[in-house]
């Protein structure tokens, strides 16, 4: 390969990850709907007609920002709860970026957005679900555990979205309360999780 072409290719891997990372961050700041190609290709300081050459247009660079969100969440998620297919409680509190895209891709009904993690094969709850059907000796999940899960999905993404709110309804102003509050509610998400393989 001679050194222009090097540099050429650098400099693409260079451009798409900026391109990857803006588009990103704007998923969770603005949402698929309101975030344009200009935005983004802004917020990554290079032209905007490098989205179209190298993703063939904004869906194509969204999919790919979405791609890569999900594919860290699924990395971080393991690494918090050590491996172990059901993730640790508010493991999601440290994962603001894939929280944000997930949630503004659901409600700008962008789904097919929010369904990448399924189609990749990267789902914590997917993944969960159907480990904690096959413990319980299921070889589909029931409709009891599907409910469990998605009222388990709804504390902790509730949770990690609500967190700086939640502490203001509590009262809870200090460090020292915060900890103390999160401690006890993951004691009682550990609690719920237990009967979800009951």
């Amino acid at each position: 390969m001679t050194a222009t072409a090097e540099r050429s290719t650098r400099n693409r891997a260079d451009s798409e990850e900026r391109l990857i990372v803006a588009a990103s961050q704007l998923l969770g700041e603005v949402g698929p709907r309101t975030v344009s190609v200009r935005m983004i290709a802004e917020r990554a300081g290079v032209n905007h007609g490098l989205v179209h050459h190298y993703f063939g247009g904004k869906d194509g660079l969204l999919r790919a920002a979405m791609t890569r969100l999900v594919r860290d969440h699924a990395e971080y998620a393991a690494e918090r709860a050590h491996g172990n297919p059901v993730p640790a409680p508010q493991a999601l509190v440290n994962d603001p970026a894939y929280l944000r895209a997930i949630v503004r891709s659901v409600l700008d009904d962008e789904l097919a957005l929010a369904r990448i993690e399924i189609e990749e094969g990267v789902s914590v709850p997917r993944n969960a679900l159907l480990f904690l059907a096959q413990q319980s000796g299921q070889t589909e999940p029931s409709l009891e555990l599907k409910a469990r899960l998605g009222l388990g999905m709804a504390m902790e993404m509730g949770w990690a979205a609500l967190e700086p709110f939640i502490f203001a309804v509590t009262d809870a102003s200090t460090v020292e309360e915060q900890d103390a509050l999160r401690r006890a509610a993951r004691s009682l998400q550990i609690e719920a999780m237990k009967e979800l393989v009951k």
